[in-house]
């Protein structure tokens, strides 16, 4: 059941559990106990889920993999062990994983249960991106990361996030990627949905009028909030493990109209002006 927003952080294994590329994602499922049924895993809007989050996660990972600064911030981070993996591979770099407190604690708790151990260099730390002097204080560049966030904020608070970002990045240098340009649709429209419980929620939150009306008018709002543009993630889609789960579940029909609907998200990266 979807009730507050910190349930989507759990949620949301369910489709990145049936992937080969994201993290922990299989063991984090388990401890949730999270088991998708397998007439699910036939359905095409399941399957077309699971190849959305997987492209959104490895649009993050495509710029961590590029990044020079030696510090990384991931926002909202909820259940994702990106920081985990990626501070065991780079132990010169600090890896900040931080979300509100309940998911923090609720995460590390689960890292011990899991009996994972965490590297020096990766650190969980409380952090409310609306609240300025919740950010950590950093001494050097940042590479501020997230997905999923901006989209439960209205305009006016998504503003006060963008100002707490920029005075992070005014102050240390960096960049910031967000895998949170979003525009105007329906969950419902492929079969994705079908027990509309996704579409509940985002009423229930106001997600679709979070969303953009177009990439023209997100490019706008961030340019008015003080941010450029440097690169914008085109798809790999070659390494996303879960297209040949897609292409196999799916009717031309169906195949054709998720063709036709052309891009709903893009992962952008964005400097201080």
């Amino acid at each position: 059941m979807l009730e507050k927003v910190t349930d989507t952080a759990k949620a949301l294994m369910a489709f990145k559990a049936e992937t080969d590329t994201i993290p922990y994602a299989k063991k984090i499922a388990d401890y949730f106990n999270i088991d998708t049924p397998a007439a699910l895993k036939e359905d095409f809007g399941f399957q077309a889920s699971v190849l959305h989050f997987e492209m959104r996660s490895r649009s993050l990972d495509y710029f961590l993999e590029k990044t020079s600064a030696s510090t990384v911030l991931e926002l909202s981070a909820g259940f994702s062990l990106r920081g985990l993996e990626y501070a065991h591979r780079n132990i010169n770099t600090t890896y900040l994983d931080t979300d509100l407190n309940s998911i923090i604690t609720a995460k590390t708790g689960m890292l011990e249960n899991m009996g994972e151990t965490v590297p020096s260099n990766l650190q969980f730390l409380d952090l409310d991106a609306l609240d300025e002097k919740s950010f950590p204080a950093v001494s050097s560049e940042v590479l501020i990361i997230n997905e999923g966030l901006l989209m439960y904020f209205n305009r006016e608070s998504q503003r006060r996030i963008l100002r707490n970002i920029h005075s992070l990045l005014n102050k240390n240098g960096g960049t910031w990627v967000t895998a949170d340009i979003y525009l105007k649709h329906e969950t419902h429209t492929l079969g994705s949905d079908r027990d509309k419980k996704w579409n509940t929620f985002f009423k229930k939150n106001n997600v679709h009028e979070n969303y953009f009306e177009s990439f023209g008018q997100a490019e706008q709002f961030f340019h008015d909030n003080g941010f450029r543009i440097i690169e914008k993630y085109e798809p790999e889609f070659e390494k996303l493990s879960s297209l040949p789960k897609l292409l196999e579940t799916g009717t031309p029909k169906q195949l054709e109209l998720l063709k036709s609907r052309g891009r709903i998200q893009e992962t952008w990266q964005l400097a201080v002006k």
